[in-house]
């Protein structure tokens, strides 16, 4: 064989440099697949680089470059579970609609197949029904995508392969891998494939209202969950992941997520609430209002004749299919209670809330006025509950404006403003809502530091002619939590009334002791102590013995 001289040039055929460059394609895509979950979701299953697959995920016109930060985040994960941690149990919380089930029951299960990752993969959810659909989607990625076939070969059966196990409850593959569907409470005990135990067991939503609406079904689910699940593999080879949105908050997706063998972490559609609330109580309202036949279009102009204002600081985990106004019309479609377990993950368990939802009373603008239009008596009160110290990062100072009907006792929550921001940008909010609503006393929380704030508000007050507001300096005596609990008879009396568009207050009450913030609800109490709402219910054997209302004239 002749050798090349060093300099000498080569006629390659046009044609070998094609193929040349075909074959360095096809590797570079298989290469980078086995390394990223997220480039093996793009490179397969979207239109834009598969465009003839029936069964793409990712719809035309969507990039890798359009993944949102919640799918790099939950890809990495998988990515580390499929190369470095391989034992790695997880347990997350993730909201509906945000593709969970697009990247751990469909698109990683193929992963995982096509590069012999592991040999027996268990698919359950909540019914039989709803595992097979993954498991008939994987199988048929596996039979009908051209590009996966040209680039992994046949894994599944053909003419010369029909003696594998190919149903719709399971199947097997050429490289020796199996999958099965299953669904809560099956009988898996002892299950095995050939000499294999189950190495990846995905559980994909196995929760709704009707298998945790008791405390026996709750309970029934968990001892299946320890005794059936989690031995049910090799612990030098076996991974578990668990992902559902929470449809109960003592649940057992929750009580997983609170294990020390798993890494359990909770999404929510809303990452971080916008600075204007106030907008947004106008754009709820607006879209709220029934007898407003053209409330969706009036809501619409609102919110894009202020979308500037409107959207500064809100972050929402998927911004591209749920920014902040559809999250709030979609609150409003389907009601605060679905929206907080649907959207949130903070469902509501009225067994055991101290504020029950059926206690809440709502109230329209139009409701602070009588039959003749002449507005409500109202002595309007408020009170600053101040973040500070360690905990100014994590609390909401909040603010909480509240109306006192003279006549009848009622009590109108006219403002709950609460933000997570420095203690000197509340006050000059605090500022702004006393000439606004020109309270009758306005009380501030002063503990320390606090009094501070206390002193600039009463001296910026003064210097802006505000003198009909009197700021009182309060120092709450007693655990928040006791003075949060003698709100409940008042709620279930009806002496209290909120807004629908409080969305974060009334959050915070239903989940009370449970909530990761009780600033709102704190607010609220001292404003009720305030205006007399607490006053004698020592004069009674009990909370529920007295009238709410009698104190009040």
């Amino acid at each position: 064989m002749n050798r090349l001289e060093a300099g000498e040039e080569v006629d390659i055929p046009i044609h070998l440099i094609t193929e040349f460059r075909k074959r360095y394609e096809k590797l570079d895509r298989i290469v980078k697949s086995h390394d990223s979950t997220l480039v093996m979701m793009y490179e397969y299953f979207s239109h834009e680089r598969n465009p003839h697959n029936e069964g793409n995920i990712i719809p035309e016109g969507v990039s890798i470059e359009d993944a949102p930060d919640f799918h790099e985040m939950l890809t990495g994960m998988l990515d580390e579970l499929s190369n470095e941690n391989i034992t790695k149990r997880v347990a997350y919380s993730v909201p509906r609609g945000h593709a969970k089930s697009a990247y751990l029951s469909n698109m990683f299960p193929v992963h995982q197949l096509v590069f012999g990752l592991r040999r027996y993969i268990l698919i359950i959810s909540e019914t039989l029904g709803m595992s097979r659909k993954f498991i008939e989607w994987i199988n048929d990625q596996l039979k009908f995508n051209k590009k996966l076939r040209e680039d992994f070969g046949e894994l599944v059966n053909t003419p010369l392969n029909r003696d594998l196990t190919d149903n719709k409850d399971s199947f097997e593959t050429i490289n020796g891998c199996f999958v099965q569907a299953s669904s809560i409470g099956g009988q898996l005990r002892g299950s095995r494939y050939k000499s294999f135990r189950p190495d990846l067991v995905v559980c994909d939503d196995l929760e709704s209202s009707k298998n945790t609406n008791t405390l026996d079904l709750r309970t029934k689910n968990e001892d299946w969950f320890n005794k059936i699940i989690i031995p049910i593999g090799d612990v030098t080879r076996t991974a578990i992941i668990y992902m559902g949105t929470l449809v109960h908050a003592t649940g057992l997706l929750p009580h997983v997520m609170k294990r020390a063998d798993f890494d359990g972490k909770m999404f929510s559609a809303i990452v971080e609430e916008p600075e204007r609330q106030d907008l947004w109580d106008e754009f709820e309202e607006m879209y709220r209002d029934q007898e407003n036949p053209n409330r969706l279009d009036d809501a619409t102009h609102f919110y894009e004749s202020h979308k500037e204002e409107m959207d500064k600081g809100a972050k929402t985990l998927w911004n591209d299919r749920f920014p902040y106004y559809k999250l709030m019309m979609e609150k409003v479609n389907i009601g605060s209670r679905a929206f907080g377990s649907e959207f949130l993950n903070m469902p509501i368990d009225d067994e055991t809330a101290i504020f029950k939802s059926s206690y809440f009373q709502y109230f329209d603008d139009k409701d602070l006025y009588d039959a003749g239009g002449r507005p409500l008596p109202l002595d309007v009160y408020g009170f600053w509950d101040i973040a500070i110290g360690k905990n100014a990062n994590s609390d909401y100072n909040a603010i909480i404006t509240l109306g006192r009907d003279r006549r009848t006792g009622v009590i109108y929550v006219l403002d709950a403003y609460a933000k997570k921001e420095p203690m000197h940008m509340s006050l000059r909010v605090a500022e702004q809502k006393i000439a606004e609503y020109g309270h009758k006393v306005f009380g501030v929380e002063t503990i320390q530091a606090q009094y501070d704030m206390f002193r600039q508000l009463r001296e910026n007050a003064t210097k802006r002619g505000l003198y009909r507001t009197r700021i009182k300096a309060v120092n709450p005596r007693g655990k928040k939590e006791d003075r949060i609990m003698t709100l409940e008879p008042l709620f279930e009396n009806g002496t209290i009334r909120m807004k629908r568009s409080q969305r974060l207050l009334i959050e915070q009450l239903q989940q009370f002791l449970n909530h990761d913030n009780d600033d709102l609800p704190d607010a609220l109490a001292s404003a009720v102590d305030l205006c007399g709402g607490n006053r004698r219910r020592t004069f009674y054997k009990s909370l529920r013995d007295y009238n709410p209302l009698a104190f009040l004239f």
